[in-house]
Order: C-alpha cells, then sequence, then structure tokens
C-alpha cells in the first residue's frame, strides 16, 4: 500500500494524483500505458472510491491521463513544447529544453528546380540542392524535412547534413537573419506515415518556411511534416517591449 500522510493539510486526492504523476515521471507508469484501476488504485492507496476520482480527474485536467471508454485510464504521451514564433535551430531548441535530438538524412541531391523554386530562391538556372531529413526528438520520429537551395550551396554536399544546419551554414559565412512562415494541415502519404510512425491518411502539421540572410535574399526554402501529436504549440501574441 503506497502511503498517504492523513495528518497533513494537503488533500488525500491531491497526494495521491501526486504520486502517480511522480510515477508517471519516473517511467514506473509509462507513457500510452493503462494504469491500475480505480478498484485496483483503492487497494494500493487505502481510500475510498471517490477519492481515487477526484485524484484521476485532476490529472485527465491536466493532460497528464486519458481516459478510454471500455478500455481504462492511460498516460498521455508526453508532449514537447515548440514556440511557432522560433524560424531557427531546431537542434538548439530542443536540447536547449532537455530534449535528446538525432537527424537521419534521407537524401542530398542537385535536381531540377520547379518553377516555385525558381520564384521563390530567385534562381538564374534550373538546378538546385535538394535534402530530406527524419527529425527525431527523444528517439521519436518528429518532423520530415524537405530544403531546397539554389545550386550555389552544393558545397553542403560534403557536409555531415545530420548536423544542425544553422551550424553547417555558419560556418561557412552563411547567416539566416529572417524568416516567413505558413502553418497548414496535410495528411501523411503511406511514406510518410511509415516513417513517422502514425496512421496513413492520418493529419499531420505542414510549415513552408523561407529563410533570408542579412541581405534580405532567400537562403532556402523548407517543407516540414510534422507528426503533431508529440508537440504542444504556443505563439507570442503581444511584444512585451510595447
Amino acid at each position: 500500500m503506497s502511503k498517504i500522510d492523513r495528518q497533513t493539510a494537503i488533500p488525500m486526492y491531491q497526494q495521491i494524483a501526486a504520486d502517480i504523476k511522480n510515477k508517471i515521471q519516473t517511467g514506473e507508469y509509462k507513457e500510452n500505458t493503462k494504469i491500475p484501476t480505480e478498484f485496483e488504485l483503492e487497494k494500493i492507496y487505502g481510500v475510498s472510491r471517490i477519492t481515487i476520482r477526484k485524484a484521476l480527474e485532476l490529472l485527465v485536467d491536466d493532460e497528464i491521463l486519458v481516459r478510454k471508454q471500455r478500455m481504462g485510464t492511460f498516460v498521455m504521451p508526453h508532449k514537447i513544447s515548440w514556440n511557432l514564433n522560433n524560424n531557427f535551430s531546431f537542434s538548439k531548441v530542443n536540447e536547449q529544453a532537455g530534449h535528446t535530438v538525432r537527424t537521419e538524412l534521407l537524401g542530398a541531391e542537385l535536381k531540377k528546380a520547379r518553377q516555385s523554386d525558381i520564384v521563390k530562391l530567385n534562381l538564374n538556372d534550373d538546378m538546385i540542392l535538394c535534402v530530406k531529413r527524419l527529425r527525431f526528438v527523444d528517439e521519436k520520429p518528429i518532423e520530415i524535412e524537405e530544403l531546397h537551395f539554389s545550386r550555389k550551396f552544393a558545397f553542403l554536399l560534403m557536409e555531415d547534413l545530420t548536423r544542425s544546419l544553422h551550424d553547417l551554414l555558419t560556418k561557412h559565412g552563411v547567416w539566416m537573419s529572417s524568416g516567413i512562415k505558413s502553418i497548414s494541415l496535410c495528411y501523411a502519404t503511406k511514406e510518410e506515415a511509415i516513417a513517422l510512425n502514425t496512421k496513413e491518411a492520418g493529419g499531420l502539421l505542414l510549415i513552408k518556411n523561407i529563410f533570408f540572410d542579412n541581405d534580405k535574399k532567400p537562403i532556402f526554402t523548407a517543407k516540414e511534416v510534422i507528426n503533431a501529436e508529440h508537440f504542444e504549440y504556443n505563439i507570442n501574441l503581444f511584444n512585451n517591449n510595447e
């Protein structure tokens, strides 16, 4: 039986909720798995069903647990916080938040530019460098990104493209100073569903970016297809300096 301090002013249901939360954080109850039933929790904590339900309701309201009809109560998957105002370094932002980031290179080649590439990248020829990568956070496949550069960035083919792109460009004296982002929804293709470990035709977040240097010249475009179930998104609505 787990110990509950019956002498403290802290309500028992809050103590139980805190204990269950701690068991999730320490890995005793793993994400996407079912926790003990209400009957089992009564025995574990030696309290009434009403107290157990209040504790579970608190954790459901905090989106730590989720109830599934006729199945039970499950641990919600941990979500990664992502600020949509941020245009730069996927790797650094997640590493600074304590996450492990890994990148798998899916392909890198020179190929014929599309008309949209010619317009967005202000090209003088019809060839682009196309880089496709699969990004992982805490070993979860999070996003597929496709990056398009003008031919003059072909030197990147000699680099380790699993590294931070921001660092690679900086190494060659290219600084990203601004960007334009558009956000919409799309549906997973079979290939995307396999790579992102999700359902085919399931909803994904689609982000398209154009990044510019200090002279406002386009550096590259990026198409990101993201498994949004692993993220919680936030955005700054006001400038605190105003």
